[in-house]
């Protein structure tokens, strides 16, 4: 059986993501109206049916095709089973440069191809410059899809049972059926991933302040709170919170609808709405400390030791016993010199558990001396 198309393109396998399929979504919604057929032998289920609602989008069998344009791009392996008026190699990279980096042997081509067009100018060049073919320029079709709101949530916790990590898969689920279009970054060392693709993992680290203040709100779900210094954190920045009625943030200053939406413990009849389309403005403090008072009035002393080393030399220790230094990652020869700080020196000189002696110190120092030793 022959099925007759006016213009076809094909390409071998359309993937979940990749520069060729957003082509392929970008040329069937603007020519729409067109009769365009792609042909595919496996395809991205997601990416399949976005094409599909614009196009015909048809898996190869072996089938015979009758065309007027017969579209290919890196692939021609069909190409036999196409009857066209006209066949068409779409180039789509830069082949003088992928072959000069050793990334592609030779360009595609095949014998039945009567015409060469170019997603730029760069790549026609390039073509034409390995292959000696005209090739002309046809730019990639783009028109932007309208702007959709994403919600940018965060959650900065450990996950642990009282933290709320059932609430979380919760609202997330609530968010999912609402249609809400959103990224949850949870930074934790939780290592059990919600599974949820809205949902991305993050490792924690101690700049996470940053990353909290470019959020919409910040999550909190937990079963109790002493304090909570990311919800305090995220308010201070002008970030508002979601978190559940913990006794301390209303101690804290929090107030439904103003600083922050407060979802029952249950997730039970959660506006959804609201949390989406009523951003809040507001200003805070957090509560005032008092630990002047508690601790006592003495100048540090630690800059001092901070920034104190010691020159000290290997006795013959390391080799007798055939220890390593746990931070030279060796076994010093007796008489080899190197700089420790205070602590590492007492560890060194005997403040041990085996009490033994690995080093005698040759220098005490500032680093901020002139005469520093330079290790």
């Amino acid at each position: 059986m022959t099925n007759t198309y006016t213009n076809i393109y094909y390409f071998y396998a359309i993937n979940s993501i990749g520069g060729i399929e957003t082509f392929f979504y970008q040329l069937a919604k603007k020519y729409k109206d067109r009769d365009l057929t792609i042909v595919y032998r496996v395809a991205d289920p997601v990416q399949l049916a976005r094409l599909q609602q614009y196009v015909r989008c048809i898996k190869y069998n072996g089938q015979h095709i009758k065309c007027k344009k017969a579209f290919f791009n890196f692939n021609t392996d069909i190409i036999d089973n196409v009857e066209a008026e006209e066949y068409i190699l779409v180039v789509h990279g830069d082949y003088e440069d992928m072959i000069k980096r050793g990334q592609l042997s030779e360009p595609p081509n095949n014998p039945k191809i009567n015409k060469y067009i170019a997603c730029s100018a760069r790549a026609a060049k390039g073509f034409t410059a390995v292959t000696g073919k005209k090739c002309d320029v046809c730019y990639n079709p783009y028109e932007p899809d309208p702007k959709c709101k994403v919600l940018n949530l965060i959650s900065a916790t450990r996950l642990t049972r009282e933290k709320g990590k059932n609430r979380m898969i919760q609202l997330a689920e609530m968010l999912d059926k609402a249609g809400v279009k959103y990224i949850w970054t949870v930074f934790t060392n939780d290592t059990n991933a919600i599974d949820n693709p809205n949902i991305v993992y993050m490792k924690p680290r101690l700049d996470v302040t940053n990353f909290i203040a470019n959020a919409d709100y910040l999550v909190q779900l937990s079963d109790n709170e002493g304090y909570c210094y990311s919800v305090v954190e995220a308010l201070s920045m002008g970030v508002p919170v979601i978190v559940t009625p913990c006794p301390v943030f209303n101690e804290l200053g929090l107030k439904d609808g103003e600083n922050c939406y407060q979802v029952p413990f249950d997730m039970k009849n959660i506006d959804i709405n609201k949390i989406v389309n009523k951003p809040l403005k507001f200003e805070f403090k957090p509560p005032q400390d008092n630990w002047d008072k508690m601790l006592i009035d003495s100048k540090s002393t630690w800059q001092e030791e901070r920034d104190t080393r010691y020159l000290v030399e290997a006795l013959n220790t390391y080799q007798n016993l055939k220890i390593m230094d746990g931070e030279l990652r060796k076994i010093p020869e007796k008489g080899f010199q190197w700089s420790v700080n205070t602590e590492r020196m007492k560890i060194l000189t005997g403040e041990n558990e085996r009490k033994i002696r690995f080093v005698k110190i040759i220098k005490k120092y500032n680093i901020n001396d002139k005469d520093a030793p330079k290790l």
